[in-house]
């Protein structure tokens, strides 16, 4: 499912907070009861780091998600995207990623290396101001 851009939002990713600002107002687009589900989304970039695409690839439960690569580079391959980065959600408001989030991300990272494609970063965000990048650890 295509994301829309907040209004308030430029197109250019400077870093990692921008990413982090820009998912944040994604998330609280939803409701409630829907922000106690974890959404994981990817966002594809151009060369020069303006956002192509922002797609929600899954909703998962309060502390799962299932995410497969061939959905990760679904949209990176159709729009000939060269850089993603892939965000996530931790409805508890502990961002600190889980064995299983680091695994995916390495999984995913051995996917996108096959196919060209640079995974900048994979970050993790809560309703509040926090955001932890998995690259961090």
């Amino acid at each position: 499912m295509n994301v829309r851009l907040p209004k308030d939002e430029d197109i250019h990713i400077a870093n990692t907070k921008d990413i982090a600002r820009i998912m944040r107002k994604i998330l609280l687009r939803q409701n409630r009861l829907h922000r106690k589900k974890e959404y994981f989304w990817a966002i594809g970039l151009s060369t020069a780091h303006n956002i192509e695409y922002i797609e929600l690839l899954t909703i998962g439960t309060l502390n799962k998600n299932r995410v497969k690569p061939i959905d990760v580079f679904n949209f990176a391959v159709a729009k000939k995207c060269e850089k993603i980065i892939l965000c996530h959600n931790h409805p508890s408001g502990n961002t600190e990623p889980s064995k299983d989030d680091v695994a995916i991300t390495q999984l995913i990272k051995a996917g996108a290396n096959i196919l060209g494609i640079k995974l900048l970063d994979h970050i993790i965000i809560c309703e509040g101001k926090e955001y932890t990048s998995i690259n961090d650890i």
